[in-house]
Order: C-alpha cells, then structure tokens, then sequence
C-alpha cells in the first residue's frame, strides 16, 4: 500500500515536471521559428542594419516605443469593438 502511494506521488511529480520542461520547449522552439525566419531573409536583416545606422539608434527606440504604445492601443480598442454588441 505505502509503495503504491509512494509510486503515484512519484507519478505526479514526474508529471508536473514534464510540463514544465514541455512548457519551455515551446518557447524555446518558438525562438528558434523566428530566428530562422529571420535568417532566412537576409535583405531585411541589411535592411534593418542600414537603418539604424543611418536613422540612428536613439530615434529608432522612440519610433518603437511609440509604435509599441500604439499597437496596444489598437488591440484593446479592436477588441472592444468586436466584444461589443451592436
């Protein structure tokens, strides 16, 4: 009896931890997806490079943080508007 227990605590714990490493598997593949969509596309990847050295890399970051700020604001207000009932 003690041994089963033992045996199907040991079970759960086997299982939550393979979820975890599960769970950063697909983050990790996730990385790997991207980064190869990337290098897969040299002309952006230059692209991108001569930007940043011509525009400069300060101006860059405020350009993307504005963007960022917009994106969110584009997401919650589309979502408002398709949650909401006409």
């Amino acid at each position: 009896m003690a041994l089963q227990e033992r045996s199907s605590a040991q079970r759960a714990l086997i299982a939550e931890s393979t979820a975890a490493l599960a769970a950063r598997g697909r983050v990790l593949d996730r990385a790997v997806a991207v980064a190869r969509g990337i290098a897969a596309r040299p002309l952006v990847i230059g692209s991108i490079i001569a930007l940043a050295v011509v525009v400069g890399p300060r101006r860059i970051l405020g350009w993307t943080a504005r963007a960022t700020a917009f994106y969110g604001l584009t997401r919650q207000l589309a979502a408002a508007l398709r949650d909401h009932p006409r």
